[in-house]
């Protein structure tokens, strides 16, 4: 790759999120060492092959929200540390593997350092306490000082709007050589050499539906020692979840006779507000439909392919 500074090149936005999938950057790095609860590495190669095209999740809130407070982090962190950051608006390359690719929020003006901004929700709180730090976050901080060539950062974070936090984090050369030995075998074995990796760990629908294709109608196979574990924990889920909504029911009809036996339609009280009233739907009579009107109804038909799992 070419550079403007050796070993870093000056990118917008927009070119940062086209460069991603030459390299690895840094939320790659987790999803490959399986600590992405939304994203396999089997998923990952399917994007970095372009075979499948990255989800834009850019205009979730929540990314939004991390978005705009970032600048805030920052202030905070300087107000917290008397350490100054600035912006830095480059993508830095690993000198020896140029596909290791980190784009960082600030780096520390007089310090060999970078600062990670975040924010979290309240729920989350104990993943910060004391030492703690996310286990995909600290992966990531510990492939930008690879990148980079540091020896610490920092990690600042705003949790549920109330509470802030930052961290030191020290270079840990042992789980550095860790991920970047998988990470080079990947790149070099899986996405340069376009082989399938193994379907490991978790598996998304965007993977499933890509896999799906292969499916030979008719086709049987003798089930393996893991698909006879998949099917009975389904049969075990599936009964927790029939025997759950069956409480669910009991309760909630209990609520109901209760609220319309003293004629209230609102209930409230610590934390929560129950309504029980009567609405309004309107629903297409297809059956109707189809036998008055045959034609239209055939018309307005849309065809679904799908493949439907079932057990019996």
């Amino acid at each position: 790759m070419v550079s403007a500074n050796k070993y870093s090149i000056a990118t917008t936005d927009k070119e940062w999120h086209a460069l991603r999938s030459k390299g690895l950057g840094g939320s790659d790095i987790g999803t490959l060492m399986g600590l992405n609860s939304y994203k396999s590495k089997y998923e990952l190669w399917l994007e970095k092959t372009k075979r499948v095209q990255s989800p834009d999740i850019s205009d979730r809130i929540a990314i939004q929200v991390g978005n705009e407070l970032e600048d805030l982090v920052a202030r905070i962190f300087s107000q917290e540390t008397g350490l100054r950051v600035q912006k830095d608006n480059k993508t830095h390359y690993h000198k020896d593997h140029d596909f290791l690719l980190a784009n960082i929020d600030r780096k520390i003006i007089g310090e060999k350092a970078l600062l990670e901004c975040k924010t979290a929700s309240a729920f989350l709180a104990d993943q910060w306490k004391e030492d703690e730090v996310p286990a995909s976050y600290l992966l990531q901080v510990q492939h930008y000082l690879n990148v980079l060539d540091y020896d610490y950062a920092y990690i600042a974070v705003i949790i549920g709007n109330h509470d802030f936090v930052y961290k030191k984090i020290d270079r840990d050369q042992e789980l550095i050589d860790l991920y970047q030995a998988e990470a080079v075998r990947f790149w070099n074995e899986n996405i340069l050499k376009d082989v399938e990796p193994e379907i490991e760990g978790l598996v998304t629908k965007q993977a499933i539906n890509y896999i799906s294709n292969r499916i030979e109608s008719g086709k049987s196979m003798e089930a393996t020692e893991e698909q006879k574990k998949s099917i009975e924990n389904i049969r075990y889920y599936k009964k927790q979840i029939k025997e759950l909504k069956e409480q669910q029911n009991k309760f909630e009809d209990q609520l109901k006779a209760s609220m319309a036996i003293a004629g209230a339609e609102v209930v409230e009280g610590d934390g929560f507000k129950a309504t029980y009233k009567q609405y309004t739907q309107n629903r297409l009579d297809s059956s109707r439909l189809k036998k008055e009107l045959p034609d239209v109804a055939k018309e307005y038909t849309k065809e679904i392919i799908a493949n439907r799992l079932t057990i019996k």
